[in-house]
């Protein structure tokens, strides 16, 4: 069974910032999880945090919605996972965001074959993405 691969929109928290972006993969065999960029306020900057399996954004009390962006091979869940997570973050920009990571996440992947999008679900994701500043 595929891995279906959405992004998961959260509620602001602060109104000067984007929605939060994160991905959640969904595979009933090989169990669900979150992959997002967090940014410590500390002044290291943007990361990747650590996956968070077996959790749905909609537990969240801040998700907002979920779009279907397309899809990875069962067979490639594992690897899709480290890949996404070894995709690098982007301290140096001021217009960079997690939104921007997301997508270039999903982009990179893509360029493995393994992620297929799902044109509606992009094309949706992309009227979505607020560009910072």
């Amino acid at each position: 069974m595929p891995t279906t691969v959405y992004i998961a929109i959260y509620q602001i928290s602060d109104k000067r910032d984007p929605n939060h972006w994160a991905l959640f993969l969904h595979n009933s065999q090989s169990g669900d999880v979150i992959l997002q960029v967090s940014d410590d306020k500390g002044g290291v900057g943007y990361y990747v945090e650590t996956p968070i399996y077996n959790k749905q954004p909609q537990r969240s009390g801040r998700h907002e919605t979920s779009i279907e962006v397309g899809t990875i091979n069962s067979d490639d869940h594992d690897s899709a996972i480290a890949a996404l997570q070894a995709t690098p973050v982007d301290n140096d920009s001021t217009t960079w965001n997690c939104q921007s990571w997301v997508m270039e996440a999903l982009e990179a992947l893509e360029e493995t074959d393994m992620f297929r999008w799902n044109q509606a679900g992009k094309a949706e994701a992309l009227s979505r993405r607020q560009h910072w500043q």
